[in-house]
């Protein structure tokens, strides 16, 4: 398989994170729902159904700081898988069992966990996913 790297891991996750906390809660709910599909958004983010979530990428707002802390998260590993592998990719890593998540998929980690914890265990699976 060709490597598509263009620019370094680091780089990448570096861009995540400046982006995660530069950018509105509305584009990173855009972004998110673009790459991975309004269901897989609002599964991992703990939303019952997907007009809560396409409801934020058009400027809705978001009750409380709980959930814009899931959707920056969100945003972060998604923004960093999909600008190594493409929007495929990230959707697959959202959905799939992680080893270094004890075989959990990423987006139940995101949806369940507290979202500080969420989002350091996530990353730290992206960057294990980028050392492969």
């Amino acid at each position: 398989m060709e490597d598509q790297v263009s620019v370094s891991d680091e780089v990448v996750l570096e861009q995540a994170q400046k982006l995660s906390v530069q950018v509105s809660s509305e584009e990173q709910a855009r972004y998110v729902v673009d790459a991975v599909g309004s269901r897989l958004a609002a599964a991992a983010l703990g939303l019952r159904d997907t007009r809560t979530v396409n409801s934020w990428a058009h400027g809705g707002p978001i009750k409380g700081p709980l959930h814009e802390h899931r959707l920056q998260a969100l945003f972060r590993v998604t923004y960093a898988v999909k600008e190594r592998y493409g929007p495929a990719v990230a959707a697959a890593f959202l959905r799939g069992s992680n080893p270094a998540l004890g075989n959990r998929a990423p987006m139940t980690v995101l949806a369940n966990e507290s979202p500080a914890d969420a989002e350091q265990a996530t990353i730290a699976a992206v960057e294990t996913l980028f050392a492969s």
